[in-house]
């Protein structure tokens, strides 16, 4: 057993233990490694003397809370998977639509913001087509440009709250389906 393989299978081992733990105790067998290659020795070897990665695991978490080996595979429960699969269909047909609506508002404002911004150069082309110029319209153009700042903020903030809300949704559909394995 290589570095690479003793160091996941420990990782694997420890995944009881709090992350930053694990994390500290991991780092404390690389070292080991480090220290032992630095004194001559292969990988191998020093695996060898570190010992079986179980048995290790066993008297820093005990006994009670080690997950199953890496190479076991997952039982998959049938009925499990068909129940969650129909129930996520259905809610996904109303969840699916709301977040549709949601995002088509999303590009409602992002094109009134587009469009406020641009109503002076609107204004312009209207000017050269139809002659039409006056004062109330500078005066409005004006107007829809601050308030397509203000829209285009508020675009920014809706987009990072609806990316956020889907990837997450879309996250747990996922988690849910796959269920604890």
């Amino acid at each position: 057993m290589n570095k690479q393989e003793f160091i996941a299978t420990l990782h694997h081992y420890l995944a009881a233990l709090p992350e930053e733990e694990r994390n500290e105790l991991l780092r404390d067998y690389e070292a080991h490694f480090i220290y032992g290659q630095q004194h001559g020795k292969t990988e191998v070897e020093i695996a060898r003397e570190l010992g079986d990665p179980l048995v290790l695991a066993r008297e820093i978490v005990g006994p009670d809370f080690l997950p199953p080996p890496p190479w076991v595979a997952p039982q998959h429960d049938t009925a499990r998977t068909i129940g969650v699969s129909i129930v996520l269909f259905f809610l996904n047909l109303f969840a699916l639509p709301v977040f549709l609506t949601l995002w088509a508002a999303f590009v409602a404002v992002c094109a009134s913001a587009i469009a406020g911004v641009l109503s002076p150069v609107m204004l312009v082309l209207e000017g050269v087509l139809y002659g039409g110029y006056t004062n109330f319209k500078l005066f409005i153009s004006i107007g829809m440009v601050g308030a397509g700042m203000l829209l285009a903020a508020l675009a920014q903030l809706l987009f990072k709250g609806l990316l956020l809300m889907t990837v997450k949704y879309f996250k747990w559909n996922n988690k849910t389906w796959k269920g604890r394995s």
